[in-house]
């Protein structure tokens, strides 16, 4: 679990049916835009009630989004001074390799300008320095 970001430090909250999900006619779990809310971060699996704009999406669409986020979250921080290069995302997880020339103390330092220049593309809970 990360160390912030929401429900940082505490257990999982229940689902309540009704309230985090419900079973749509064939069956299957669709989380609720309350649920998606409180867990914080889109997952760009283009989620029927997704309040990040993947509604309606197809999964490729989805995908297709994520990547061209990636791509311009990449080229920010080439702007910003560190070039790095970015392997994915996942639940809130940005996955990256370190900086060429970066020891372990610069990595702070580094994961706070790569959530600054995130912000208005993906929800960054933790960089994972691959």
């Amino acid at each position: 679990m990360p160390a912030d970001g929401p429900g940082a430090g505490a257990p999982p909250a229940a689902l309540e049916e009704g309230e985090d999900f419900y079973r749509d006619e064939q069956g299957r779990t669709v989380f609720t835009e309350h649920h998606n809310r409180r867990r914080g971060f889109c997952c760009f699996l283009a989620c029927r009630h997704c309040p990040w704009g993947q509604a309606g999406r197809t999964p490729t669409q989805a995908f297709a989004d994520l990547q061209r986020r990636l791509d311009t979250l990449e080229e920010r921080l080439a702007g910003a001074g560190l070039p790095l290069e970015l392997r994915g995302y996942r639940n809130g997880v940005l996955s990256a390799l370190p900086p060429a020339a970066a020891c372990a103390t610069d990595l702070p330092g580094a994961e706070r300008l790569v959530r600054r220049e995130a912000q208005s593309l993906l929800t960054v809970l933790r960089v994972d320095w691959a």
